[in-house]
């Protein structure tokens, strides 16, 4: 209509015989507003940030202090490095979060981000800025780390702003703050005091790149994995004796000059120089293969895949029990050392793969080290140093030929190799077997296990408590329940003890004759309440006497202090401490200290899992008690971020998108200025609790939604420039009174999505609403009355009235997704509406909540009918206008009459009802309702029946008889070159 109008002006300009006509515009009510359809850019969108951002967090702290607060518990960022779109759509989901409880559930919001400072990332950054020399000073490495640490939080400060946050990221808490190590160390007491921490020699998980213990969570499994696999024969010492076992045990005799040898398969044949038993299982049945006087011991359930390795082997059918086989022992004759070794049962032990027989190495292997406990075998340290070398005096004799090999490499297994075939050890050899096998995911390196003196957290002990916590919690998905769960189900210790400068330090010393550590609570909690005093960094100082962290009954010089680190899940998993003013009032309530966590799905086996056994150890009591209570009521989730191939973005991968490209646009890929609300509107349509797309396609889909929002806006305020009083529902048509309906029904659904996280279902209900009912019903019915009848008519003012309501409803509901957007919105609506404040965040639900007397279900259904009827109509008129029976529809006058054979239509009554509505619900100029048996108002010939639910109403569709208004464009003006009834009233009314 705004355009045949504007059209229309142009026209009569230009032509001086009809100047008078040029007033009729000065007539309409057009639409008048500043609110602009473009998105703000520069210091215009800084304003805004900080105007919805930072200044509304201040001013809820101080307005609504005594409301119930909601707690939304940050996980801290690693402070390393740019941000990439992950970031964006964490940072942005929790943010819609609150802006929901804020607005919606008129909560106190806590919401604190942080940062996680500590951990190999930036330590090995500084190492390589710093150089060998400078980097073996543990204090001069920390002081660099803090220093880069602190300027990436401040560079990703500013990147964090870009993104709409209501938070002031001036007061984060971060972990290499004073206080947050105080209150990480009091946890580490806790520890001590419930006697869940103890140093043991055994294998854990080591980067030899990185050149620490590393914990499950810090690895990645890569399923392409080359290794090298070969089958190993380890001779029987007394073979008379196995003789004897096969004769106890079948029909079959063994030679004399029989030679009886293990088999074995690994994937880790540098791990071969430090083996000290094979395993097989008691449960399992063994046999003999043969070849010349080489008789090899294997599984049963597998000599058929062991034979097809050399054809030359053949298969002795004889029947050995794995017991008897415990207590045989076997010599490695590649160690040169003459040593028999034992074979014992484990549990591990499986008859589907490699040979039923499994080397056993305590010191590189965690099944391994349990086994060898079990049946007495002295566990070694491991015989591979801090950089993954061999430590040559440490291998058996035969071995040391090998030399300080790097032992996760293919070249030395390869050596290794080389070493066994001298001996004639090898019974097979792949070169090239390829599995999944775990990575540090730092340096993206192979690990391996590594037996060597760590701190170890016993799980086992406050498992059942950790799991009684979880079954409290909500969990969004809820896969994640299980998820979280079975990460804890199979865990037994934690490994806390890293062997690198930059964290917190373990507040333990050593017995410097003895090199035995001192648990002493007391001295413990002394040299923590030193740490407090002097700080963190003073502790890696170097000191020949180190009295001044010890009671004074102990000699400074008889100690020395331990230079491990904390593991960095350690330090984020106490970052619960920081939502109370003191860590003690963190056991004050059974009650869950936040109301959500939410963070990527890897985070099950990282700070979900931390936080909670943290919570559970720091609610300890002597080791009598713990509670069962999770630092979280709710977790949620998200997944990773994906390109246009599905690939997930990574660094490595080299596919990272940065949010300030989004922002701004980008050429390369092409991407569509989206603005930060753009951004936001990214993360909010998708379903973030699976992996999310972030590519051109996605993002123009998401800037056109952003654009009809503008639109939307821009069209409701317009209309509204004059709005004063509403009027009262009685007196609002039944079609004003359908929208409001459908608009209480989406502010319903709208809550109860947000409520439940799903932001994706929001954004589509909105979209559908303004698309199906706004734009495609309401918007276009609307328009003449708006534009054409006079300004105070009540019809138009009932418009006016369902305007302000969709206005306010969807700055409600749109507020926590589209913040900058609403409050471009509410600075012009200020301007209409005097009674409201200067932000749609400070206002009261009140404000945007719908009375239940809009909700009209009968109602509904009638439009339903109604809609059904007009999209038959208009097929029909598609029709006419492909034949060219018209160009415009005002041309148009349908004839609407009752053929259902009694005077009951519902859907008739309906159209009586809004007789004088009718042209515009069809968008046509005139439409006229007949009773039947009125036939002679009708075109017998052109009428067709259309039946809806029951009710058939004869339609005939028509040119109109009447004239074109030169004002309002309908064919309903008497005479040529004139106004219709209704415009001349207009006109004459300014006049």
């Amino acid at each position: 209509m705004l355009r045949s109008l504007h059209h229309q002006t142009r026209c009569f300009a230009s032509c001086p015989a009809q100047l008078n006509k040029i007033k009729y515009s000065k007539t309409l009510q057009l639409p008048q507003t500043n609110f602009s359809p473009k998105i703000p850019r520069g210091s215009a969108r800084d304003e805004l940030i900080k105007r919805t951002g930072v200044d509304i967090y201040h001013w809820q702290q101080q307005h609504k202090s005594t409301h119930t607060p909601f707690v939304l518990h940050d996980g801290p960022p690693y402070a390393n490095g740019k941000l990439h779109v992950g970031h964006a759509l964490n940072k942005i989901c929790k943010d819609i979060i609150i802006r929901y409880q804020l607005i919606h559930q008129d909560k106190l919001i806590k919401y604190q981000p942080g940062w996680d400072c500590h951990g190999l990332p930036i330590e090995l950054k500084v190492e390589h800025k710093l150089g060998n020399s400078e980097f073996k000073d543990p204090v001069g490495t920390r002081k660099a780390c803090r220093e880069y640490a602190m300027t990436m939080i401040n560079e990703q400060r500013q990147e964090f702003l870009e993104f709409g946050i209501m938070t002031d990221f001036n007061k984060p808490y971060v972990t290499m703050d004073h206080k947050f190590e105080s209150n990480q160390l009091q946890v580490f007491s806790k520890l001590v005091e419930n006697g869940l921490l103890s140093q043991q020699l055994k294998p854990v998980w080591y980067g030899c790149d990185t050149q620490t213990a590393l914990a499950e969570a810090e690895l990645e499994y890569n399923d392409k994995h080359k290794s090298v696999a070969i089958y190993v024969k380890f001779p029987v010492v007394n073979e008379d004796k196995f003789a004897s076992i096969v004769r106890q045990n079948s029909h079959h005799s063994l030679s004399p000059n029989d030679h009886v040898k293990l088999l074995i398969w690994t994937s880790t044949p540098w791990t071969i120089p430090a083996n000290r038993a094979i395993c097989v299982s008691e449960n399992l049945t063994y046999t003999l293969i043969k070849k010349n006087d080489e008789v090899l011991v294997v599984a049963k359930t597998l000599v058929d895949d062991v034979l097809r390795l050399d054809s030359e082997y053949i298969h002795i059918d004889v029947d050995i029990p794995g017991a008897a086989l415990i207590g045989v022992q076997y010599v490695n004759p590649a160690a040169e050392d003459d040593v028999p070794r034992p074979v014992i049962h484990g549990d591990h032990v499986v008859g589907t793969a490699g040979t039923g027989l499994v080397h056993n190495a305590p010191a590189h292997g965690r099944e391994d080290y349990i086994v060898a406990k079990q049946n007495g075998i002295k566990i070694d340290s491991s015989c591979v140093d801090n950089r993954g070398k061999y430590i040559v005096d440490e291998l058996p004799p035969g071995f040391q030929k090998l030399g300080p090999l790097k032992v996760n490499e293919i070249r030395s297994n390869m050596l290794c190799v080389d070493v066994l075939k001298q001996h004639d050890m090898i019974y097979n050899l792949n070169k090239n077997f390829i599995h999944s096998y775990p990575y540090d995911w730092r340096s993206q390196t192979p690990v391996i296990q590594r037996a060597t003196p760590q701190w170890f957290v016993n799980v086992d002990k406050i498992k059942p408590f950790a799991l009684e916590a979880l079954s409290k919690v909500e969990f969004h998905p809820t896969s994640g329940y299980n998820r979280l769960m079975s990460f804890i189900e199979n865990r037994d210790e934690w490994c806390i003890s890293r062997q690198r400068s930059w964290g917190v330090p373990l507040p333990i010393v050593y017995d410097a004759d003895t090199h035995k550590p001192v648990m002493d609570l007391d001295v413990i909690n002394h040299i923590i309440n030193k740490v407090d005093e002097f700080g963190s960094d003073e502790w890696f100082v170097k000191e020949s006497d180190i009295s001044r962290w010890l009671p004074s009954n102990m000699s400074g010089t008889k100690y020395y202090k331990g230079q491990d680190t904390m593991d960095v899940w350690f330090d984020s998993g106490t970052s619960w401490t920081t939502l109370r003013d003191k860590i003690e009032q963190c056991n004050e309530t059974t009650e869950p200290l936040a109301d959500v966590y939410l963070e990527g799905s890897d985070q099950h086996r990282g700070w979900f899992q931390s936080s909670l056994l943290n919570k559970v150890i720091y609610s300890g009591e002597k080791g009598t008690t713990f509670q069962p209570v999770a630092p979280y009521k709710a977790v949620i989730t998200h997944g990773f971020i994906t390109d246009a191939h599905g690939q997930k973005m990574s660094k490595t991968k080299g596919n990272i998108f940065a949010p300030h490209e989004a922002i701004e646009g980008c050429k390369k890929p092409w991407t569509p200025l989206l603005g930060t609300d753009g951004l936001r509107l990214w993360a909010a349509s998708s379903n973030y609790q699976q992996d999310v797309g972030f590519h051109p396609e996605v993002l123009t889909r998401v800037s056109e939604v952003g654009k009809k929002y503008r639109v939307t806006f821009k069209y409701l305020l317009g209309n509204l420039y004059d709005f004063a009083t509403p009027v009262e529902y009685s007196q609002l048509s039944d079609l004003d009174k359908y929208i409001l309906h459908t608009l209480h029904q989406l502010q319903l659904t709208c809550a109860g999505y947000y409520q439940s996280y799903n932001f994706s279902r929001v954004v589509s209900s909105v979209n559908s609403h303004v698309n199906s009912i706004l734009s495609a019903i309401y918007f276009d019915v609307s328009k003449d009355c708006l534009y054409t009848d006079k300004s105070d008519s009540i019809k138009r003012r009932a418009i006016q009235t369902v305007l302000n309501e969709i206005l306010k409803t969807y700055v409600g509901i749109l507020a926590p997704i589209q913040p900058l957007t609403v409050q471009e919105v509410w600075d012009e609506y200020v301007k209409i509406n005097k009674n409201v404040t200067d932000s749609p965040f400070k206002e009261p639900w009140s404000t945007y909540g719908l009375p239940q007397s809009y909700v009209n279900h009968d109602l509904d259904l009638q439009f339903s009918a109604f809609f059904k009827l007009r999209d038959e109509i208009y097929k029909e008129i598609e029709t006419l206008k492909q034949n060219s029976f018209f160009k415009n529809k005002l041309e148009l006058e349908i004839v609407l009459t009752n053929t259902s054979g009694n005077n009951n239509s519902s859907l008739f009554e309906f159209l009586k009802r809004n007789e004088s509505y009718l042209d515009d619900m069809f968008l046509v100029s005139k439409t006229t309702l007949v009773e039947n048996g009125n036939g002679g108002a009708v075109d017998v010939d052109n009428l067709q029946t259309v039946d809806i639910n029951g009710d058939k109403v004869g339609v005939s569709v028509k040119l109109s008889d009447d004239h074109k208004c030169g004002r309002c464009w309908k064919f309903t003006a008497s005479e040529p070159e004139s106004l219709c009834g209704k415009c001349k009233d207009v006109v004459n009314s300014i006049q």
